[in-house]
């Protein structure tokens, strides 16, 4: 079976196309992984800690928004903020010291759209290389089956 000719180059841009889309998919779910989907609580107050502390004025206005949302007890998602600011440090805020806990959320679908964007990289990669391999073979057919 020969592809036409003009078919050829369709069906590679398409195969090239479905890996490239895939790969962008798998990014974009991982990177959304890394940074997104936690939660953050007070772990606890106290007066002194041998953690790193950060001073609340030192906090970024998306990281004061967070904290401000936090320190009366509630958890909040890290919009607009880093995972390793509240992971790392304990805020010091009007005497007190707030250590965190952070957890993750697994209320997303980002494994699935991992697995989705995957899926289209490797049948993208799939039909490129059997294509190839098809040009190459020449499967010839009988002109009559019956």
């Amino acid at each position: 079976m020969h592809l036409q000719s003009w078919l050829r180059p369709a069906v590679y841009v398409s195969a090239i196309g479905l890996f490239v889309l895939g790969l962008g998919i798998t990014g974009v779910a991982i990177s959304g992984e890394i940074n997104g989907d936690y939660m953050i609580q007070v772990d606890h107050v106290s007066a002194s800690t041998t953690e790193s502390t950060v001073s609340y004025t030192g906090l970024t206005p998306a990281e004061k928004a967070v904290f401000d949302r936090v320190k009366s007890g509630h958890a909040a998602p890290l919009e607009g903020a880093t995972l390793e600011t509240f992971a790392n440090n304990a805020v010091r805020y009007q005497g007190d010291i707030y250590a965190f806990e952070t957890t993750y959320d697994p209320t997303t679908l980002t494994p699935l759209v991992a697995g989705f964007g995957i899926a289209l990289a490797v049948a993208g990669g799939a039909l490129f290389f059997l294509t190839r391999v098809l040009d190459r073979r020449s499967i010839s057919l009988p002109d009559t089956m019956f």
